[in-house]
């Protein structure tokens, strides 16, 4: 049997995927779901939690799917775990580069210790906290910083939000350009940032449905 698992962006938890693991079950595919270390308890736990653990935590399974920083997990997951991750659905993959690290690092320096959360442009994450540590940001923007697409040769449905304003275009068309495998574009023309929480959640469905399929 196929088996699936959903990751969390950056201050989330489990609960977050919850609306895309009722849906996917209802149409007959089962899941797993974790909260990430640091993530689900308070503020100064998530201020200590690195990438390291981040991605030592993520599940093995055949297909991974992820949201924002879970979606960069789930990628840097199938490029270190060869062929025991089969596919990735990367939701708004949170992508970084050194430009952006060196802005982040430099308002560290001067005192700025926590970032106000996306507000999902509409979509809503009541597991989510109302900010998050700088420290915690540094360790995702350094941790993505770390994975090449190329070594990523598995497929990968990269699902995009069209009101996601945390994300630049041009550099997830790069990105997806750079991919090592088979990778096909969702458009979800409603949502913003957090789409399981969106309204085209039922869109993610057909998308993971073909890509268990294609591992039965």
């Amino acid at each position: 049997m196929t088996t699936v698992a959903l990751l969390h962006g950056l201050g989330g938890a489990a609960a977050t995927m919850a609306p895309l693991a009722e849906v996917l079950s209802q149409h007959g595919v089962s899941t797993t779901s974790l909260t990430l270390p640091g993530h689900g308890g308070t503020e100064h736990d998530l201020a200590s939690a690195t990438w390291q653990q981040w991605l030592a935590a993520v599940p093995e399974a055949d297909v991974l799917v992820g949201q924002s920083m879970g979606a960069t997990l789930a990628l840097a997951a199938a490029a270190a775990r060869g062929n025991t991750v089969r596919g990735v659905v990367a939701i708004n993959p949170a992508l970084a580069d050194a430009d952006a690290a060196e802005g982040l690092e430099w308002q560290h320096s001067r005192g700025l210790e926590w970032l106000d959360a996306p507000d999902g442009d509409g979509d809503s994450d009541a597991a989510a906290p109302q900010r998050i540590p700088m420290t915690a940001v540094l360790q995702m923007v350094h941790g993505a910083m770390t994975l090449d697409p190329a070594t990523v040769t598995v497929p990968v449905v990269l699902a995009i939000g069209a009101l996601d304003d945390t994300a630049d275009p041009w550099a997830l068309d790069d990105f997806a350009a750079r991919l090592g495998g088979e990778v096909s574009r969702l458009d979800l023309p409603g949502s913003g940032h957090v789409a399981t929480s969106g309204p085209d959640l039922q869109l993610l469905v057909e998308p993971i449905r073909r890509l268990v399929a294609r591992m039965e």
